[in-house]
């Protein structure tokens, strides 16, 4: 779940005003230009197949920090009945940890705990202790085409990062390499769940071993040492 999102919520849902809380301060961190996931933990059930790590919030942060490594390393809160727990990548989190010395949850409830979960991100973002390097770079993918000759044609491609936005640089190329086609966008929100594209008139004399390539760029400057490359097959 906190692959493509940044919260994840209990079993049973904790009602909607507390779900809703919770959102909108991960939220407002992330306008902050800050960055957090959020796990609250109610019960062994929402801890899959670790129910031995129910009410170890310091331990379950480094697991499942661990477990998101590939696509976030940043601050990551763990809300159990038992307390907080903190996990950066095996980074320091004393600012975190000061912020939120001596806190406890509010109660054992999915809605206590959700709503303890919001104020604790509040605090964090009022401090400013997320202030965490971002060093993962976007995860961006193209995905090949068939296009016609002549016709207008969309390039697709999948793209996001754990800080929420990117910009991408994207151009098809021809056997040898050469830019046949190219463009760029702005830096702005983008998302796991959603597909994006770019329009493209292909030429009428538009060849065969064509390949539609997307670099993508985080605010932070982070990007792949390699641009995402697939085939696009040309049709007549």
């Amino acid at each position: 779940m906190l692959l493509v999102k940044n919260v994840f919520l209990p079993y049973p849902s904790p009602s909607p005003a507390a779900a809703s809380a919770l959102s909108g301060s991960v939220s407002s961190a992330y306008a902050h230009g800050f960055r957090i996931k959020v796990a609250v933990i109610a019960t062994e059930t929402d801890l899959g197949s670790v129910p031995s790590l129910f009410n170890k919030p310091d331990d379950y942060a480094k697991f499942l920090g661990q477990e998101l490594r590939l696509y976030y390393i940043g601050p990551l809160l763990i809300v159990m009945p038992a307390g907080y727990g903190l996990y950066d990548g095996g980074r320091s989190t004393a600012a975190e940890r000061k912020v939120l010395a001596g806190a406890q949850p509010s109660g054992s409830s999915t809605d206590e705990l959700t709503t303890s979960a919001a104020a604790v991100v509040r605090r964090l973002v009022a401090a400013g202790a997320l202030k965490s390097k971002d060093i993962k770079a976007p995860y961006v993918a193209a995905l090949s085409a068939s296009v016609k000759a002549g016709h207008r044609a969309r390039l697709n491609y999948a793209v996001f990062d754990d800080s929420g936005k990117t910009r991408e640089r994207l151009a098809v190329r021809d056997r040898s390499r050469r830019v046949v086609a190219k463009w760029a966008t702005a830096l702005r929100s983008t998302i796991p769940t959603k597909t994006y594209f770019v329009s493209w008139n292909v030429p009428a004399n538009a060849m065969k071993g064509l390949r539609f390539c997307v670099a993508a760029y985080d605010p932070s400057g982070n990007h792949a040492a390699a641009p995402s490359c697939a085939p696009v097959a040309v049709k007549r």
